[in-house]
């Protein structure tokens, strides 16, 4: 995966500080018409088997207000799901907050994931990958610095990630002690951001992985105690920290519903439970499961 990933998420604001800034979503806005009726009409272009040398992008930027979601933002500025979150790198619905800056492509697609050379041969690659016309990918190099594949959607794996249908629980039965955001840290008694979720359970209960993936940690880990760490695809990763047994070793692949440990006590922990945890390219996110607790 990209290392320019890690980098947007610590750096936008310089790379971006010349896009445009659109104020507000509403329909007299000539920035948001604009805005609209250049993503229709590229969108149109890369439909069609001609034209594509049309297809110029740009981005705007726009700060998310209190009264805004993401399915709002999508339907005002002429996007879809699969843009929005690829654009952004968002991992669900629920990774918007206010103020935060998304950054809207005057087209919609995709990005692709993989490290893919701005050469004539990478974009052969890429468009028969996509099985498009090899006139139609466009090597954007001010914001990712990777392929942009205009009109084109995720896939169904892609989009059960986003969804949250990815993930199962990784408990049968359980309740969350603790839930993801701010806290007051048990131990400090101080507000905190915890990254993940608590589940409360007893000693030795059996935990699951979450999805299918490979094993990239299995040990002793700061605070984590016994962890175990799990690589998904696009990005994603689970942790799994506090546990009283290893039940698999680094570099093991394991499906979804695979045992791979109990529950336990150890590391910076005031009880029997299992601190869960849903990375994307080392950013937190929200754990969301397909069947919701």
């Amino acid at each position: 995966m990209k290392k320019i990933f890690f980098i947007i998420s610590l750096f936008t604001k310089f790379l971006f500080a010349d896009v445009p800034l659109l104020e507000n979503l509403d329909y007299q806005n000539p920035a948001l018409l604009q805005l609209r009726s250049e993503v229709k009409e590229n969108l149109r272009i890369s439909k069609s088997m001609l034209g594509h040398e049309k297809l110029k992008i740009r981005f705007v930027k726009y700060r998310v207000k209190k009264e805004d979601n993401f399915f709002k933002i999508m339907a005002k500025t002429g996007m879809d799901i699969d843009t929005i979150s690829s654009v952004n790198y968002l991992s669900s619905p629920y990774d918007i907050r206010v103020g935060m800056i998304l950054y809207i492509p005057n087209m919609r697609g995709i990005y692709d994931s993989e490290e893919i050379p701005n050469t004539e041969e990478g974009k052969a690659k890429i468009a028969k990958k996509y099985n498009v016309p090899i006139t139609l990918p466009i090597y954007e190099k001010e914001y990712a610095g990777g392929w942009f594949i205009p009109g084109r959607t995720l896939g169904k794996l892609e989009k059960s990630f986003f969804y949250g249908l990815a993930f199962v629980p990784p408990l049968l039965e359980t309740r969350i002690s603790s839930h993801y955001g701010k806290r007051k840290d048990p131990f400090t008694k101080k507000k905190t951001f915890h990254g993940g979720i608590d589940l409360a359970a007893p000693k030795g209960t059996p935990v699951y992985a979450a999805a299918d993936g490979e094993v990239i940690f299995a040990g002793e880990k700061d605070g984590y105690g016994q962890l175990i760490i799990i690589k998904h695809i696009l990005g994603f990763e689970t942790r799994y920290g506090h546990l009283e047994e290893i039940l698999v070793e680094e570099g093991t692949k394991v499906r979804k519903n695979q045992q791979i440990g109990l529950v336990g006590n150890t590391g910076r922990s005031t009880g029997y439970h299992l601190h869960f945890e849903v990375r994307r390219f080392r950013k937190h996110q929200k754990p969301e499961f397909f069947r919701h607790m």
